[in-house]
């Protein structure tokens, strides 16, 4: 994040980051114990504010100042989740937001690689083999449309194939003031319906029913770093019992959902084989937890992908931590806004995904030529 970027949040954060109709989350937020001393001021400015950065975003009309990691392409048909929150009434779904203009200007982009057309790549995974972690306490049952607490964490919504069928695992974390029921909208039908054909699993996390006392390592409230206890949890469950995978274990999301991803791309890289955040990355970068570096497929909606923040700077902060330690990085900017990757870039986020298997050492993109499914403003870096 550049310097006026980060001046800017300051600032905002100075004034106090929720307005009168902002509705916040509980606690303060705190960055991550791995933020480096380049973020301190910032940092500072969030522990001294008792609102959140991401005060979620009302229902009924925009919020006059938005927060970071707000879900604004939320359609309003989403449903609820299948176990209702005892909490009080949660606010209205939100209304679609109207697709950000393209700029007038095309945006400066490096020449996308050339691509060819062809089968998918696939890379052997034969480097490094995962760690994953030990079955703490009940196991939960995967069941297709179950709704599931697990380490602390209620409302985890679960989409399963049959069992035994060494299928992947997605993590999915949505955006601010949205639930987990966004997976089964963000993720494109054709995406669920393989993992789950597999014998898959997608785990999409509710904030709302976040683990508490966690600290905060996206700046959003929206989740938090003790939620990798019941991705823990979920992980090793269901490596044992549901015969996943344990080199297909996989992480996106959205906006705060996608900050998130960045998150636990370091603080999990150890199980976590490569990541698809959309509209997301990091604000505090941080230490990886392992030598090995999660290959990443980074979606933004470039100059237009504003909530405080912009996602474009963020996904690029993320990548670069990538790229440098050794991991291989492509960007995608479809210039369409905030969180609005269409489906057929998720596509081929998937396919970006499955074409690395924990243990990666080189890329099947290493030389250079994307998949003739990707979109032409993909790069690889």
């Amino acid at each position: 994040m550049n310097r006026v970027a980060i001046l800017a949040i300051a600032v905002f954060l100075g004034q106090g980051c929720a307005s009168q109709d902002d509705v916040t989350a509980e606690g303060t937020t705190e960055p991550s114990e791995a933020t480096p001393s380049g973020t301190s001021s910032v940092a500072a400015s969030i522990e001294a504010t008792s609102a959140p950065i991401a005060a979620p975003m009302p229902a009924a009309a925009p919020a006059a100042t938005p927060s970071i990691g707000s879900m604004a392409a939320a359609p309003a048909s989403a449903g609820p989740d299948a176990t209702p929150d005892p909490a009080p009434a949660e606010p209205a779904p939100m209304q679609p937001a109207p697709v950000a203009p393209e700029p007038a200007q095309p945006e400066p982009m490096m020449a996308p690689m050339p691509m060819e057309s062809g089968p998918e790549p696939v890379a052997s995974g034969d480097g490094a083999q995962p760690t994953i972690p030990s079955v703490d306490g009940p196991c939960p049952d995967f069941r297709d449309g179950a709704s599931i607490s697990v380490g602390g964490h209620g409302g985890v919504l679960i989409l399963a194939g049959r069992p035994g069928m060494n299928g992947p695992l997605l993590f999915y974390w949505h955006g601010t003031g949205s639930s987990s029921s966004e997976a089964t909208f963000m993720l494109p039908a054709s995406v669920r319906r393989e993992i789950t054909s597999q014998g898959g699993i997608v785990a999409s996390f509710n904030g709302r029913q976040q683990a508490r006392g966690g600290r905060d390592c996206s700046g959003t409230g929206a989740h938090n770093m003790n939620d990798f206890g019941a991705a823990d949890q979920i992980a090793a469950c269901a490596v044992e019992n549901h015969g996943i995978d344990p080199r297909r274990i996989y992480s996106t999301g959205c906006s705060a959902g996608g900050l998130q991803t960045g998150c636990m791309a370091q603080n999990r890289s150890e199980y976590i084989a490569a990541v698809a955040p959309n509209s997301g990355g990091l604000t505090f970068p941080g230490r990886y937890s392992s030598s090995y570096i999660p290959h990443a497929f980074t979606m933004h909606g470039g100059s237009g992908d504003n909530v405080i923040v912009n996602f474009g700077d963020t996904s690029r902060t993320y990548g670069g931590t990538v790229k440098n330690g050794g991991g291989t990085w492509i960007e995608c900017n479809h210039m369409r806004g905030h969180c609005l990757a269409p489906g057929n870039l998720y596509e081929a986020a998937w396919e970006f995904l499955k074409a690395h298997p924990y243990g990666t050492k080189s890329s099947p993109y290493e030389g250079g030529s994307l998949p003739g499914s990707f979109p032409n403003y993909c790069m690889l870096h």
